[in-house]
């Protein structure tokens, strides 16, 4: 290695660590913009946060469906269902974690074991299926397919499995944001972990829709 070759990596190595504090302070104070948000406008904060998690959701959910495509062909965006995803975020999902969350911490404010598992076991009971519902109604709608018997055929169908899936999944995130995140940002904490679980809501509300209703 030359002396030239040499002092170069050793001012790239030097340079790592100022990058690196940069970045830190850089989501540092992204953090504390967002905590001031969210004491100043803690509804619509929320509900942005959600939208845009629920979009984004969405858009990868689509992009697995596409690369999943037993035809091999590429299919393009739907960028409706992506804007009904993002609605859903910022007008259902947000503004009911807020309250949900508000009310489970009135009724049990212990933050004991059994109050925690207590919280998480309403979670799955009410707030989970009652949300998977909406999900599944607004995704009929978006499709044109919406009636209450193809509604009650998609919950009757296809509930108990998210149900299922969600009891290996909620309670872990659930028992985490009850016991170790403050209550004003555990909506976030659920924000990211529903960036995941609305990926699988998406596929499985948008799945059998180019059969049309019957597939339901």
């Amino acid at each position: 290695m030359t002396t030239t070759e040499f002092s170069t990596n050793k001012a790239a190595v030097a340079v790592s660590p100022s990058a690196l504090t940069k970045l830190v302070a850089g989501f540092a104070c992204v953090g504390k913009v967002y905590s001031q948000q969210l004491e100043l406008r803690p509804i619509l904060t929320k509900s942005y946060t959600a939208g845009l998690i629920f979009g984004l959701s969405d858009y990868f959910a689509q992009r697995i469906e596409g690369s999943n495509d037993v035809n091999g062909s590429s299919s393009k965006m739907n960028w409706t269902r992506t804007l009904v995803s993002t609605l859903v975020g910022l007008c259902y999902f947000g503004p009911a974690a807020h309250y949900w969350y508000e009310w489970i911490f009135r009724l049990l404010p212990s933050t004991s074991l059994t109050s925690t598992l207590y919280k998480a076991f309403l979670g799955q009971l009410i707030f989970g299926p009652s949300f998977t519902c909406i999900f599944f109604a607004t995704s009929l709608i978006q499709s044109g397919d919406f009636t209450l018997q193809n509604w009650w055929n998609k919950i009757r169908n296809d509930l108990p499995g998210a149900w299922l899936a969600g009891v290996g999944f909620w309670p872990i995130v659930d028992f985490i944001s009850y016991s170790a995140i403050p209550m004003k940002l555990i909506p976030l904490f659920i924000n990211g972990a529903s960036f995941i679980w609305t990926i699988y809501l998406s596929i499985i509300s948008n799945r059998g829709k180019s059969s049309g209703p019957s597939a339901l």
